[in-house]
């Protein structure tokens, strides 16, 4: 049986020499009807290697023309050899084709992917990533130290107008969902209450149980809680869209301090509003508690007063009072910080927002406990 000429020989040959195995590419591979495929090529190259450490050079200085054919299968046989741990080099080839086979390849070279799979070097650079949200941190906090003076003798580079709306913002602007939860929760703590004391006739100490769980636990965290969701969210957003549409390095060359323009009037305004808040959702959730307790246990809201007043000492409305101030300034650092850090892009401004209500939460959660064996420790 005579031989045929398979029709893409006059396309390709494969040769092999002392420094490698050689693909010369040649011809015209636009006008060609057929072209080898990636897989024939890499078995043929594969084939053709006598060490596996030989390496692959692909040339295309017999190419009658820069088709993008050359580019697809220059490519998929670069990337089927370098899964075998082939080195491929490139010589000759049209700078067109040079051009989509180095687009469409990993930007990183096989030496960076390989310090990037190695164990020690993702531990090492988690650590120094670790590292340095600690020093950011920090110095965030160290300049919330250093400008808060400023702020307050009217040196700080902030606008009035600015802080006001902040003010609206945190506080009236919250005064609606804060009223709503608040009062359903001393509603549901009064109604869980009365339950479980109508049992051993000892309803009057309702007035006891909702009292001390809203004035030290229930309307800081919940209003905490509302505040992360609603405003923490809301900061990191605007300053991740600021970062993403460079106006904070605009700020920076004007030379402006972002932090004093854009972090301290929203510290200060959340550090401000969040006890007031605290006070306004204390005696919401007392309403709700002493609602159930007229309804439920037929007990006059002045007699849960009076009761509240001999039960609840100003210790317990103090406590929730300093832990309202930490919550606020835990969810005005958390999300300027995370807001500024983010990546300029659409992504990073959803994923900032995320990051700063979980954050948020947790941390409010941390100094809760953190508060609670405190004072526990010290029996106040």
């Amino acid at each position: 049986m005579p031989h045929v000429a398979s029709p893409t020989s006059n396309l390709y040959r494969i040769e092999a020499r002392s420094d490698g195995v050689a693909l010369l590419l040649a011809g015209d591979w636009g006008a060609a009807l057929h072209v080898p495929t990636v897989q024939s090529l890499t078995a043929q190259l594969l084939e053709a290697r006598r060490d596996a450490d030989m390496p692959v050079l692909v040339d295309g200085s017999e190419l009658a023309s820069a088709h993008p054919r050359v580019a697809a299968v220059v490519y998929g046989v670069n990337a089927q050899l370098r899964e075998q741990a082939c080195d491929v080099r490139y010589q000759s080839l049209p700078q067109s084709v040079d051009a989509l086979v180095t687009l469409a390849r990993p930007a990183d070279s096989d030496q960076n992917a390989r310090e990037r799979s190695h164990w020690l070097n993702r531990l090492g650079k988690r650590g120094g990533r670790r590292v340095a949200s600690v020093a950011h941190t920090a110095e965030l906090i160290g300049n919330a130290f250093a400008a808060t003076p400023k702020l307050a003798v009217g040196k700080a580079q902030a606008r009035w107008v600015d802080f006001m709306a902040l003010i609206r913002e945190t506080g009236a602007a919250s005064l609606p969902v804060v009223t709503v939860v608040n009062l359903l929760i001393g509603a549901v703590l009064g109604f869980v209450g009365a339950v479980q004391l109508a049992a051993f006739g000892a309803g009057l100490y309702l007035a006891d149980l909702v009292g001390i769980a809203v004035a030290r636990e229930m309307a800081a965290i919940m209003t905490a809680f509302i505040m992360a969701g609603r405003i923490g969210a809301t900061f990191a957003a605007h300053l991740a869209t600021m970062e993403a549409n460079e106006e904070i390095d605009a700020l920076r060359m004007i030379g402006v301090s972002p932090f004093e323009f854009l972090v301290l009037p929203r510290l200060t305004a959340m550090t401000l509003m969040m006890p007031l808040l605290f006070i306004y959702a204390a005696a919401l959730g007392i309403g709700g508690g002493m609602l159930v307790a007229d309804v439920v246990l037929n007990t006059s809201p002045a007699s849960f007063l009076g009761r509240l007043q001999d039960a609840v000492a100003m210790r317990h409305f103090v406590i929730g009072f300093i832990k309202a101030v930490c919550f606020g300034i835990l969810i005005a650092l958390a999300s300027c910080y995370l807001g500024m850090r983010a990546g300029r892009n659409a992504a990073e401004v959803g994923r900032a927002a995320t990051r700063t209500v979980v954050v948020s939460i947790i941390g409010i959660i941390v100094i809760d406990a953190i508060f609670a064996l405190c004072t526990n420790a010290l029996g106040v």
